[in-house]
């Protein structure tokens, strides 16, 4: 009978606390409270002033015109997504930031989720550990930005029309600047107006962040799909760039040297720092991609890039294992003579689906690509085993099922 009483009891919790969740203000989502806008306080500016710790602001759908709110708490501001799963709702809850920037966030675990975001000048000014998550950015100016101290999460977001770069991640460290490793994934990035992800390394030495971009797509930038830009100082900095899908932009990974970030395609013959690059596809670029001194480049798929596939890789670049295939007839432009170039397939139909880039069966990518890097006789990149499904990893960025 206890027993019995026990999970009765156990069950009216659940189901209180699901009520609870669902009904409003003062009620407990883990250790904060549920603010709502407009029910609770009539515009997201009010929500945040009066919200605690741990607070959730979560926004009905509708139009919000708001800007310039700066968050100094640990809050998620977030729309009815976040309590339903109702993706639909994520466009239907739209800020639109008339040309200004909306959130300065300077509090490290802010989370902005499952909004639309609309007409903003960098309208998520982050300098903390932030995660962005599951929003649509539409005709925004540089829609996310970690340009000065921050880092943290930035995944599952679709960027649409941006009148500069879709993701700024120019994170620095030093001159006062605090910034931290950050992760940049699964994220949809169309027509860019420059860059669909643009990372300045800056100038100050010893900042060794740690870039991860993984499985993204980015299409139709003007400039280049993922730009580094030296400073022309060694900083530390570290890039794992792999399983992303950049296609139709002017470069697919454009290097940059002297702080110039207009897209040349010349690469950056003073950009030391190591970029790891594999299981990657570039289509349709003009330029799949150029590079610095040290781009460990391997397993990827170049293939329909217009001037050519890899051009400029420098001195300590080790490009392995890649398939090339209608680079303009120029699938290796002018790479150094020290680059290590090995066990590459050149001109060799990758067998791809036209829209989505998985292999078809049959295709020469599967099971065709390499688990390990080694450089004399070092390993230098192992990639891990949940990231294939046989027993060796796939060429490109998409696995055959």
């Amino acid at each position: 009978m206890k027993f019995i009483l026990t999970i009765v009891l156990l069950l009216f919790s659940i189901t209180h606390y699901q009520i609870c969740f669902a009904s409003g203000y003062s009620q407990k989502k883990g250790k904060g409270n549920i603010i709502r806008v407009p029910s609770d306080f009539s515009s997201i500016a009010q929500a945040v002033t009066n919200a605690k710790n741990d607070d959730y602001i979560v926004i009905a759908p509708g139009i919000y015109n708001e800007s310039e709110i700066s968050i100094d708490k640990r809050i998620v501001i977030t729309s009815e997504w976040k309590l339903d799963d109702d993706k639909s709702k994520i466009e239907k809850t739209i800020i639109d930031a008339g040309n200004k920037n909306i959130f300065i966030i300077k509090a490290d675990g802010v989370e902005i989720s499952g909004l639309k975001i609309i007409n903003g000048d960098h309208p998520l000014d982050i300098n903390a550990i932030v995660t962005v998550r599951n929003n649509y950015f539409v005709d925004n100016k540089d829609a996310i930005s970690f340009e000065g101290s921050g880092g943290g999460y930035a995944g599952y977001n679709t960027i649409k029309n941006d009148k500069d770069d879709g993701i700024d991640l120019d994170i620095r460290k030093g001159g006062g600047h605090v910034g931290s490793d950050i992760i940049v994934e699964y994220n949809k990035i169309f027509s860019s107006n420059d860059d669909g992800i643009e990372i300045r390394l800056y100038e100050y030495p010893n900042q060794n962040i740690k870039y991860e971009i993984r499985n993204n797509i980015i299409t139709g930038s003007k400039n280049a799909g993922i730009q580094l830009i030296s400073y022309d100082i060694f900083t530390g900095k570290e890039f794992n760039i792999h399983h992303n899908i950049i296609e139709s932009c002017k470069v697919g990974l454009g290097c940059m040297e002297g702080t110039n970030t207009k897209e040349n395609t010349n690469g950056a013959s003073t950009l030391d720092e190591l970029v790891y690059f594999y299981n990657n596809t570039l289509s349709d670029n003009q330029v799949g991609a150029t590079g610095g001194n040290t781009i460990f480049a391997m397993n990827n798929v170049v293939l329909n890039n217009k001037l050519g596939g890899f051009k400029r890789f420098g001195k300590k670049s080790v490009v392995a294992n890649n398939l090339f295939f209608q680079n303009g007839n120029n699938n290796l432009l002018e790479l150094s003579e020290h680059a290590i170039f090995r066990s590459n397939l050149l001109e060799v139909e990758p067998g791809l689906n036209g829209g989505s880039f998985v292999p078809l069966a049959g295709s020469p990518c599967i099971d065709a690509g390499e688990k390990y890097l080694n450089v004399n006789n070092k390993r230098v990149l192992k990639i891990s085993g949940a990231l294939f499904n046989g027993k060796k990893p796939d060429l490109g960025a998409v696995e055959f099922k």
